[in-house]
């Protein structure tokens, strides 16, 4: 594995920057950067680095209360145009956190949390080709945060350990600084995760499993130095003050604020059973604490604040029961996130199944049974008149002397060739039109909703494409060249257009090959 030293491209060092410059953005956002590396991203198409510095803008406005609805629709779009999975996910994910935070605060439905949760979770298990760890992570952390705040935190757990796993060795390696500052960021999430749970367990009265829980996010060793920000630091030492006093261990060596050492000796004295002294510690830590602390650490410093002598019985009955049908269900929901992500595995298996059923492994266009499916599609039943008559257009295409290429190059150049030419032809078409391979060196275009002229020029782009591309480079010495027939219809007709192109793609054969024949 390389060391920090190693020399880096210039996009590494952009994606560092703009890791750098998120982080930033969570207090300390710094515009005029921000500005200049979208600049630099936008010369060189670096369209990963463009989607983190909307990331950026987008915590930057949320540090500020502004509405950061446009820059995460921004992220959205711009990770449909990368390779990378894990973008799309984190983009999701962010979408996801915006949503949860309008739950309690909008009056119109927002967009479900919990459905783009389930997006997001999809999405990454399908990564896509080598793409930066540092990626991945930051959409491991981001799926983690939001699952915590939905209350799904075996979800969250997982993601976060998920992190951890994938920046082990890193830290050393090409993405060493902001892996770093990953490993950072997990660190601190889990802890406030498992502090959040471990109230909410110890708020039902399970305090032994909120024990063994907070025991789990203790160290042997303070993993805090220069590279935290202070306030991460404070927060970081008052949460597993509290945790320690939740596993009935002694507290860490760094000093906390008053009222957070007020509230775990109140957890303590809980633990012990000695209510009264824990409500009277916890009364002033209930109402106001300098650290931040996650929702369950606040409810259970005023369960314990109500338990004070002179509370009715009832009142303590109640507040224990809204804290176990609180517990029940988020344990509920738990149940159904569950089954909502097998759902989206398998809708997305079932997807993918579809997709390789329909498309042709060494082109990537359309197989033959695309190109049925998409007959029967866009044909009409017998004996009624047809919906949407527009004009289409059938491009029949074949590669001249084909068998020349596979006696004389072998059939792994003319696999090769099959391949290039899938490509150059996906290039040419659009979402409702269809590039389909029928087989062997047999390829046909349809071309929805034409313009006279449209298919001509069509034919002609494709042939000075195939005329252009570099063959040699497959084989020595290699020419491809192409014949087209072309002809023009209704979508009604596709059948007799299909027949009339075909027998077009014999006419530029008998032509001298090389060339398109058309027919309207």
């Amino acid at each position: 594995m390389p060391g920090p030293e190693r020399s880096r491209v210039p996009h590494e060092v952009a994606v560092e920057l703009a890791y750098q410059l998120v982080e930033a953005a969570q207090g300390h956002h710094d515009a005029d950067r921000v500005e200049s590396a979208e600049h630099e991203a936008t010369e060189q198409g670096w369209d990963d680095v463009l989607l983190l510095l909307q990331f950026a803008r987008s915590l930057a406005g949320l540090e500020d209360g502004a509405d950061d609805t446009a820059h995460v629709d921004a992220m959205l779009t711009i990770a449909g145009r990368l390779p990378e999975r894990s973008l799309l996910a984190l983009a999701t994910a962010v979408k996801a956190a915006r949503a949860a935070d309008r739950r309690g605060s909008t009056t119109t439905r927002a967009e479900s949390a919990a459905r783009l949760l389930v997006e997001a979770v999809v999405t990454l298990d399908d990564p896509g080709p080598q793409e930066p760890v540092v990626h991945r992570v930051a959409a491991l952390i981001e799926v983690g945060n939001v699952a915590h705040e939905l209350g799904f935190w075996e979800l969250a757990l997982d993601y976060f350990t998920l992190a951890e796993q994938a920046l082990a060795g890193e830290t050393s390696g090409r993405w060493s600084d902001t892996a770093r500052r990953q490993q950072l960021v997990v660190t601190i999430n889990r802890c406030e995760l498992v502090l959040d749970w471990a109230c909410a367990l110890a708020a039902i009265g399970e305090w032994e499993q909120a024990g063994v829980l907070a025991a789990t996010a203790l160290t042997d060793r303070d993993p805090t130095d220069a590279d935290w920000p202070p306030s991460w630091v404070d927060q970081y030492h008052g949460q597993q003050h509290l945790n320690a006093a939740l596993a009935a261990t002694g507290a860490p060596p760094p000093p906390v604020p008053a009222n957070i050492t007020a509230l775990g000796a109140a957890i303590r004295a809980a633990r012990a059973g000695d209510h009264g002294r824990a409500a009277a510690l916890a009364d002033g830590p209930a109402t106001h604490v300098e650290v931040h602390l996650p929702g369950s650490a606040h409810l259970l410093a005023l369960s314990l604040a109500a338990k004070q002598p002179g509370t009715t019985p009832a009142a303590i009955r109640y507040g224990d029961q809204l804290a176990a049908l609180r517990w029940n269900d988020r344990l509920d929901r738990m149940d159904v996130m569950r089954d909502a992500i097998a759902v989206g595995r398998r809708r997305r298996d079932h997807e993918q199944l579809r997709r390789d059923f329909v498309i042709d492994e060494l082109t990537g266009l359309a197989n033959r049974r695309g190109y049925q499916a998409y007959l029967a599609a866009v044909g009409e039943p017998a004996g009624r008149e047809p919906e949407r008559d527009t004009r289409c257009a059938v491009l029949m295409v074949d590669v001249d002397h084909f068998k020349a290429v596979n006696d004389g190059f072998g059939h792994d150049v003319g696999d090769l060739v099959l391949a290039d030419l899938g490509r150059i032809l996906g290039a040419q078409v659009r979402q409702s039109d269809l590039a389909a391979r029928l087989g062997g060196d047999e390829f046909v275009i349809i071309l929805a909703d034409t313009n006279a002229g449209s298919a001509e020029s069509c034919a002609t782009r494709i042939l000075q494409a195939v005329l252009a591309h570099p063959w040699h480079e497959l084989a020595d010495g290699l020419t491809v060249s192409i014949s087209i027939g072309v002809h023009h219809g209704r979508h009604h007709e596709l059948p007799e257009v299909l027949h009339h192109a075909d027998k077009n793609l014999y006419r530029a054969k008998n032509h001298g090959r090389g060339r398109f024949a058309a027919t309207v």
